[in-house]
């Protein structure tokens, strides 16, 4: 049962536009700081590309096994779809980890999410070395990067992929639908002119900076509500602010992904870290006042990361 033509064959994702910073000046300006570093931790295509291309012989592997010989033909290229933030282009450089959602056959569709896994993990540990079962796929290391295979099953027109069990999901099954995700992302960068994508990509540098308890997704689906309540045309640091006041308030949630029927529930365990990013990008926008650009550029450091840079 191959995945929809629509899924397999849609257009890619739009990368991240990194526009309207300047690139370099004689005086040195924060928005210059912020577009350089947006450079340094958006991927490039070949990036992408190869984070694609590490998952083939995976997929490969996975379908010689499970895929009757005269349905191979069939199933190439239509048994797997790559999600998670590759699939989106919404990832950070570099790229560490690849998410597949692998298609079962009939024949092998698990009642229960774990056993879905165990099938996954017992093919792939035969070609593989060091292949793990993680919580909600199974890692194959490939080179610097990690695929993490989810197998999935049809349902209603989204998909069933391993997630955490709990009361209201004892099988442990989630529902996604990556269609319905790309789509609405894609809508609301073109509503607001790229922010939201940049304000992401902002966003996942923190967290990983930071190391911030929550999820890249839940950040994802926070940025797009945050600019869904009203335009918002300002600088990056602007809106970096407002967001960590706003999701402040706006969480604990529990957000509905686009086409999903499982909700990701955000508490507030994250929001020291955020009122700690807070204070220093306000301290920055003093430094700023007073006209001290690379004083301003070390707090978007300490917030950002190295890969911010800081005018000497």
């Amino acid at each position: 049962m191959p995945l929809p033509p629509a899924l397999v064959k849609r257009p890619p994702s739009d990368p991240v536009r990194v526009s309207g910073f300047p690139i370099a000046a004689q005086t040195p300006v924060l928005g210059a700081c912020f577009g350089e570093f947006l450079r340094r931790v958006v991927p490039s295509h070949t990036a992408y590309a190869v984070a694609r291309g590490v998952c083939d012989d995976v997929t490969a592997v996975l379908r010689a096994e499970l895929y009757p010989k005269s349905a191979r033909d069939a199933a190439t290229g239509s048994d797997h779809l790559v999600a998670g933030a590759v699939g989106k282009r919404t990832s950070v450089a570099p790229i560490t980890e690849v998410d597949v959602l692998y298609l079962l056959p009939p024949k092998l569709t698990a009642q229960k999410a774990a056993d879905a896994l165990k099938i996954v993990w017992a093919v792939l540990k035969t070609r593989f070395d060091g292949v793990t079962i993680a919580d909600t796929g199974v890692l194959v290391p490939r080179g610097a990067l990690w695929v993490k295979v989810l197998p999935c099953r049809e349902y209603n027109g989204a998909y069933l992929i391993p997630g955490t069990p709990s009361l209201t999901r004892a099988t442990g099954w989630s529902i996604t639908n990556p269609i319905a995700e790309a789509a609405t992302l894609r809508l609301s960068d073109s509503l607001y002119g790229g922010r939201p994508r940049l304000l992401m990509t902002a966003l996942k540098a923190w967290r990983a900076h930071a190391q911030v308890p929550i999820a890249s997704f839940a950040l994802e689906l926070l940025a797009q509500e945050f600019y869904a309540g009203s335009p918002r045309p300002y600088e990056l640091e602007r809106a970096l602010v407002d967001f960590w006041a706003w999701a402040r308030k706006r969480t604990p949630c529990a957000l509905q992904p686009p086409g999903g029927q499982t909700a990701i529930d955000v508490g507030q365990e994250w929001h020291g870290k955020a009122k700690a990013a807070y204070w220093r990008a306000t301290l920055a926008d003093h430094h700023i006042k007073a006209g001290k650009v690379a004083e301003a550029a070390a707090e978007w450091r300490q917030v950002l990361g190295e890969a911010f840079p800081v005018p000497n």
